[in-house]
């Protein structure tokens, strides 16, 4: 046994058990002087160890749980605040409500163009944990930007996923079994689209 390699609470008890045996006569090779000498300097460290691993444990245990509260609250916060950004890309805000947040605003998107609806959006699941987005633009190339949103769960909040200047997108990695929903609207530099229709799609087993 390598008694380098034991955890805490395993090289007490095998230091315990060492030093009952320096007491007795089992270990009569050693020289009676020694194994004095020996219980002696080992004390009370094997006792000593076992109640700090345990301390030690039970710290840790509570570190854990605390780090888990914060990460918990963290996310919560994480949520509301993309909740927040959200609404305010649904509702076609003002760069100035953006910046009284501290949120970064839409990109521009260069020119007066009035976007149009995408149309046709269709949404396809695959066995390598993709779903492919695609619709129809409607619109001249070059002079929008497609919004795609999703939620998760028929009763889920829609959030932004990504824009991109072509007509589909793939979103990966995706939960298998998960349900999702896409819709998709364009962009342009002071006006949105409506909304196009929605596809439903269940990650694929």
């Amino acid at each position: 046994m390598n008694f380098r390699r034991l955890s805490d609470k395993e090289l007490a008890d095998f230091a315990a058990n060492v030093s009952s045996l320096l007491g007795g006569t089992t270990l009569k090779a050693i020289n009676s002087s020694v194994r004095t000498s020996l219980i002696a300097s080992i004390g009370t460290l094997p006792g000593d160890l076992s109640t700090q691993s345990a301390a030690a444990d039970v710290a840790e245990t509570a570190r854990k749980a605390a780090v888990s509260i914060k990460n918990a609250s963290r996310e919560q916060i994480e949520g509301f605040m993309s909740q927040v950004k959200n609404a305010l890309l649904a509702g076609v805000a003002p760069k100035e409500q953006y910046d009284l947040c501290g949120f970064d605003s839409r990109s521009p998107v260069i020119g007066p163009y009035v976007p149009q609806d995408p149309t046709e959006l269709s949404a396809f699941g695959y066995s390598n944990a993709v779903n492919v987005i695609k619709w129809k633009g409607n619109n001249r190339s070059g002079s929008v930007v497609y919004e795609v949103w999703r939620r998760q769960g028929d009763t889920g909040a829609w959030g932004l996923l990504a824009t991109t200047k072509k007509q589909t997108f793939t979103d990966a990695p995706v939960t298998p079994g998960q349900f999702y929903e896409y819709k998709a609207r364009a962009a342009a530099a002071k006006s949105v689209s409506h909304f196009s229709n929605s596809a439903v799609v269940y990650g694929m087993l």
